[in-house]
């Protein structure tokens, strides 16, 4: 039997299940500083670090760069190459197994601090290469896979894994981040980890990154190994996350190992395994490795 609630039930429901709501006003907006400071085991190269200031989600303009800091990890200066971003010396990069710690002096005299060590590399990335999967594929003008050759170690390993077309990347954000459980201490084989989607939209709004493929071009894919703190920072982030159990929630807020007032980002060092493939038929809709005969 269907039961309709009164208009004087109905009102006092509503009554009894309102509470004072305080909504945050364009002038209550606190500024954070933004630290991008993620360093890896590459000498080839350039270890960055961005600093900039977070906007009003209501204004539109790019967000404040933030020059004339001093920044620092372990001894190294990184020295200022443009405005907000700081560069280590040519030929710098972080190892295995060591402890780096991060300091940042803005020129008000705010400073923060943080620390973190690279893990063992978890993946051995031995080859990769290219399949066509189709054209119109997924609001593409086309869909390559790349897949990979190598070996998964046994230790516990959290990793991002992204690619570029002719050393141009895709935005971090399309990175795909993903823990070990799938391939633990195995060998793997012409696993497609990559999907390359084509498409002159994203051309445009990104780069040749997006290009269509042609004979001549170089693909690469990297698996950058993290630690189970920059894993769960990224993840936060919403950022493609493939992990075991499927559907595990999301952390509730976004987490940062940096000290300070009003900051918000991560500092992180990681290692990166890197192969690369020439394209010579853009359509050849077999991997040679699986099948040299084909």
């Amino acid at each position: 039997m269907k039961k309709y609630l009164t208009p004087l039930a109905l009102l006092l429901l509503l009554a009894a299940c309102t509470e004072k709501v305080d909504l945050q006003s364009r002038s209550d907006y606190h500024e954070y500083l933004s630290v991008e400071a993620v360093l890896t085991d590459r000498k080839e190269d350039p270890q960055r670090i961005t600093l900039s200031r977070t906007i009003s989600y209501f204004h539109q303009e790019a967000q404040p760069m933030v020059s004339g800091a001093s920044v620092q990890v372990n001894d190294v200066v990184f020295s200022e190459k443009e405005p907000g971003i700081y560069e280590a010396p040519e030929g710098y990069a972080c190892e295995e197994g060591v402890d780096y710690k991060l300091h940042i002096r803005l020129p008000e005299g705010d400073e923060y601090e943080a620390e973190a060590t690279m893990p063992e590399n978890g993946f051995r990335l031995d080859a990769v290469d290219y399949a066509f999967a189709g054209g119109k594929t997924m609001d593409s003008d086309s869909l390559w896979t790349l897949a990979v050759w190598g070996y998964e170690k046994e230790i516990s390993s959290y990793f991002l894994l992204t690619h570029a077309v002719n050393g141009l990347y895709p935005p971090f954000s399309m990175a795909v981040v993903a823990d070990d459980k799938f391939f633990n201490n195995a060998d793997v084989s012409g696993f497609p980890i990559t999907g390359l989607l084509q498409s002159e939209l994203l051309r445009k709004q990104y780069g040749d990154c997006f290009k269509y493929l042609e004979a001549g071009d170089v693909l690469t894919q990297e698996v950058w190994t993290l630690d189970k703190g920059f894993y769960d920072f990224l993840v936060a982030l919403t950022m493609n996350s493939v992990s075991i159990p499927l559907f595990t929630p999301q952390p509730a807020n976004v987490p940062t190992n940096l000290r300070g007032d009003q900051v918000l980002g991560y500092f992180a060092v990681c290692s990166v395994s890197r192969a690369s493939v020439t394209v010579d038929d853009p359509f050849r809709p077999y991997f040679k490795r699986m099948f040299p005969l084909l």
